[in-house]
């Protein structure tokens, strides 16, 4: 038979006297292991000495090489905006419909006006520009335009925001009117759908629509809204942002408890001014940055 084996150990033996001793084997670790080990200790030092690393009492050590995240940064923005120049500049230098008929520079104002959608618009219409009827954001993607849909009259409304008031009509809240001709108008508003309403009240709501409520003078005289019914058969202004009622699209809901809230309690809305120079935001835009926003909303799929 073989000789027995021995396990190196280190010498050190406890409980000799139950007959089985327990010793402590001697396992060095691999030399591979031990190298990687030590060489990553020189490298932590060398990296001590040639790249920031310490934190001192107010500053921290900024290594022999003076490199820094912040430094690269700026010198990769640096780079960028000397290859952004040349398109900022014909951004800038070009109208908006000479940009649309430029496949290059239209995907450039795209890209850049994503962006600033974003970060400044998105938080309102939604990532993709679909609104959101809880906060009475309008919809980007669809061609109903409360104002215009064109995308000299989008940049327009980036520039220089919107306010809009629908006032309240119930007493209680304001308004001149009672309980039943609140009805009535809702009745009247349901009716331009084609929903099953009282007839008698339909008629009722025509009449405060076309009068004493005064809803024609935003809404226009069919309910299509300022951006395309007329008022005594004449075209509206279209600034003025009223809705069109007549349709299945609504800010903030077409269900008849909406409808009857909306009336009685009134809506209000603003869109900040992004222009430089207007009052309002804090936040504002550069001219060649709303140019990009404009054209990036118009692309969204709903511009005229």
């Amino acid at each position: 038979m073989s000789e027995e084996r021995k396990v190196d150990t280190t010498g050190h033996q406890w409980d000799e006297d139950e007959g089985y001793p327990l010793q402590e084997y001697n396992n060095p670790l691999p030399r591979w292991w031990l190298y990687s080990f030590y060489a990553t200790i020189v490298w932590a030092v060398v990296y001590w000495f040639l790249y920031p690393a310490w934190p001192l009492v107010t500053d921290f050590t900024r290594g022999m090489l003076g490199w820094s995240m912040h430094g690269q940064l700026q010198e990769e923005l640096a780079q960028a905006q000397i290859q952004q120049k040349p398109f900022n500049d014909n951004l800038e230098k070009m109208s908006l419909a000479d940009i649309t008929h430029d496949p290059q520079l239209l995907q450039y104002a795209i890209s850049g006006g994503k962006a600033i959608f974003g970060d400044h618009c998105a938080p309102c219409h939604g990532s993709g520009g679909t609104g959101s009827r809880a906060g009475g954001f309008p919809v980007l993607v669809d061609d109903d335009w409360l104002i215009s849909g064109t995308i000299e009259g989008i940049h327009e409304t980036i520039k220089g925001g919107h306010t809009a008031m629908m006032p309240a009509h119930l007493v209680e809240f304001g308004g001149a009117f009672k309980g039943e001709q609140v009805e009535d108008l809702v009745q009247f508003v349901l009716s331009l759908t084609n929903r099953e309403t009282n007839k008698d009240a339909v008629a009722r709501g025509a009449q405060l629509y076309r009068g004493e409520a005064g809803c024609n003078g935003c809404h226009g005289d069919h309910g299509q809204g300022s951006a395309r019914d007329t008022l005594a058969g004449q075209p509206m202004e279209k600034t003025i942002g009223a809705p069109n009622l007549t349709d299945a699209i609504w800010l903030y809901g077409g269900d008849e408890a909406t409808i009857r809230r909306s009336i009685a309690k009134g809506r209000n809305g603003q869109m900040p001014a992004w222009s430089a120079g207007t009052e309002g935001m804090n936040r504002k835009l550069e001219a060649l940055a709303i140019k990009q926003v404009a054209v990036y909303v118009h692309s969204l799929g709903g511009g005229q």
